[in-house]
């Protein structure tokens, strides 16, 4: 990349961080104003109402940014991240305000998938080899449920993933990292300018939102940000090897997506929830921050053990681009085996939250009893 390119990239960074590090001063106090709070209660972890819908302020200097810098020879692929971004903010603010149905949210996806298609964002998986007109209809239908199933999966990871002050942000940032090394290997130009505006906006997101937070990134924020992260894996490209373009974005995006696969099947698990649907809305304290939490970390060593996974999974899908078969393979398995550990510590510490409930309840009434 040339010195005007990396010039490019650092104002596009800074543009960012120093957009939302101005705004959120001023629309913290409006949030307050009107009444757009998140109340504690027994499922969170905060103690006081804290401002939310911080989102607003991250997608308007992810925005800034990528207008001001986005290369002029691009494609219109920047275009749909940006009104896609807009759409699914609205959606998201929306839900913080009124908290709207799950159909409706499906539905919206729909149409997201419909508008990035439009300008060019669709997987590509090769469903059939030699395509006559009428197949080439069908690869790219079956491209389009590919499409939405990883939007709708990622918007409702990165929403589960937003319980602990700065995780879904920092984990974010290592997302867009990698997207943004990548980018600079395959002299991506425009995906470089978007990665670093949305690690730029969440950056000085962060400096409202590490433990003690002053205001949450809300539903607005999660669901911008799962679109964000999910369109632009989709924009990049990863490897001309079909196989590892669709392993690694799942790979970099894999501390969120296990978070929510473990949480769905260790809630059927257990029998806290009875169906799918229920798992998915059910807000508990059984995701992985709350049982870094658990363990016995303090917040902040909790965020930072997350994200030291978070990071792991993500360096190892970078290598995986450049691996032979074998490499990839073992590369892909330890990544399996990470997960699998941290599965592990999250069930003890599941069980021994449980033990000290039911000790204290115990001594409790052993108490009344006296």
């Amino acid at each position: 990349m040339d010195i005007a390119g990396n010039n490019r990239n650092a104002m596009a960074l800074l543009t960012a961080a120093i957009v939302a590090v101005v705004a959120f001063p001023i629309w913290i106090p409006l949030l307050k104003k009107l009444n757009i709070m998140d109340h504690p209660n027994e499922r969170k972890i905060h103690k006081h109402p804290i401002p939310r819908m911080g989102g607003v302020v991250i997608y308007l200097a992810f925005a800034t940014a990528v207008w001001l810098f986005i290369p002029a020879s691009s494609d219109t692929e920047w275009q749909g991240i940006l009104l896609g971004g807009g759409v699914a903010l609205a959606i998201g603010c929306a839900d913080d305000i009124w908290n709207i149905s799950a159909p409706v949210k499906l539905m919206a996806l729909f149409a997201l998938t419909v508008l990035i298609w439009r300008f060019g964002i669709i997987t590509n998986l090769p469903f059939c080899q030699r395509c006559d007109e009428t197949h080439i209809w069908v690869n790219t239908g079956l491209n389009l449920v590919v499409t939405m199933l990883w939007l709708t999966g990622i918007c409702s990871a990165m929403n589960a993933l937003d319980h602990m002050d700065g995780l879904s942000a920092g984990v974010s940032i290592i997302a867009a990292g990698a997207y943004f090394a990548v980018s600079l290997q395959t002299n991506q130009n425009a995906w470089a300018v978007i990665s670093l505006a949305l690690i730029g906006a969440l950056a000085g997101f962060l400096v409202f939102n590490l433990p003690p937070a002053k205001v949450f990134m809300g539903d607005s924020g999660s669901f911008f940000l799962g679109f964000a992260l999910a369109a632009i894996g989709i924009m990049g490209g990863w490897s001309p090897n079909p196989k590892k373009a669709l392993i690694v974005p799942i790979a970099v995006l894999s501390l969120p997506i296990f978070d929510f696969c473990h949480v769905l099947i260790s809630r059927h698990m257990n029998g806290t929830t009875k169906s799918i649907k229920e798992a998915i809305v059910y807000c508990g304290k059984d995701h992985i921050g709350h049982r870094m939490f658990d363990i016995g970390f303090s917040k902040r060593m909790a965020l930072l053990m997350t994200c030291f996974v978070a990071a792991t999974a993500a360096i190892s899908a970078l290598v995986l681009r450049h691996a032979h078969y074998l490499d990839a393979s073992l590369l892909l398995i330890q990544i399996i085996m990470i997960y699998v550990v941290v599965a592990v510590l999250m069930e003890m510490a599941r069980r021994n939250s449980s033990n000290s409930i039911g000790s204290g309840k115990a001594d409790k009434q052993k108490n009344n009893d006296e």
